[in-house]
């Protein structure tokens, strides 16, 4: 996929928001993220992988998306870019090693886990994400996932060799990461077993993941179904198909071209 294309499909997301009333926007300085995350959600919980101590962690690959309604935000994401050291590792083993973040205490990551990294891969965590309550059920995790994402891959000019994501055990084991419909990653597997700072306490964590060659892939096949003016079931409506299966080709149930290209006719 070029990364012309990856711009066209972002677009082509962007315009069905912004047709039914929402704006999109982007940020680099990520402390305005945990400002806004801080008051959307009024939770005081602190996104660590997001809080940047280090200026050497700064780069011109961090962001932060925004849905806004008019008046205040309705949907956010963040993406956090890392390079890779010298040495090829495993996920967990850079994230145990302070990679995403720095803990004052021994946390319980597992450093065998996760998808191996060759030396100086830049790979990414897609978090911070919320949905205002109002407009949950029109799948706008869905949508700011895929225009986070393609934004990563535009980028690092296509060379994000990895995009991860973190979820506790109820959400993994609803199957939520892997699905089409929202975070649409391929890959999920257990990557700490312990004491978490972000949350301050022990937990089993999940690490999703796909690598920028798989995005592209699922960005491709979607992209031919926008040009197309399809429906896209599992983004426009409510199939639970796993990313997975729509890279390997499999028809969903729920299928249906001849309905509205749009979902969120609803919102406007």
């Amino acid at each position: 996929m070029q990364l012309s294309e990856i711009k066209e499909y972002q677009d082509q997301l962007v315009q069905q928001l912004e047709d039914s009333g929402l704006t999109v926007s982007f940020g680099d300085d990520l402390s305005v993220l945990l400002k806004t995350y801080e008051a959307a959600t009024g939770t005081g919980y602190v996104q660590l992988p997001f809080v940047l101590d280090d200026p050497k962690d700064a780069n011109p690959y961090n962001f932060w998306v925004c849905f806004d309604d008019g008046t205040a935000p309705v949907a956010l994401s963040g993406f956090r870019t890392m390079q890779n050291d010298h040495t090829a590792r495993r996920v967990g083993e850079a994230y145990n090693e302070g990679a995403l973040y720095r803990c004052k205490q021994q946390e319980g990551w597992l450093p065998d886990t996760g998808p191996k990294l060759n030396a100086h891969a830049l790979f990414g965590y897609i978090g911070a994400g919320w949905v205002h309550p109002r407009y949950r059920g029109h799948n706008l995790a869905g949508f700011i996932a895929r225009i986070t994402q393609a934004e990563a891959l535009l980028r690092t000019r296509g060379t994000l060799a990895m995009s991860t994501a973190m979820t506790a055990e109820a959400l993994y084991l609803s199957g939520m990461n892997l699905r089409a419909s929202g975070l649409h990653h391929l890959h999920v597997e257990l990557v700490l077993d312990g004491y978490l700072g972000i949350a301050e306490h022990d937990m089993r964590l999940y690490l999703s993941h796909s690598t920028g060659t798989e995005l592209m892939s699922f960005y491709e096949r979607e992209l031919a179904m926008l040009r197309n003016d399809e429906t896209i079931p599992w983004l426009h409506g409510h199939d639970k198909i796993h990313a997975a299966a729509v890279l390997a080709g499999a028809e969903s149930a729920l299928q249906d071209a001849t309905a509205p290209t749009s979902g969120l006719a609803a919102l406007a």
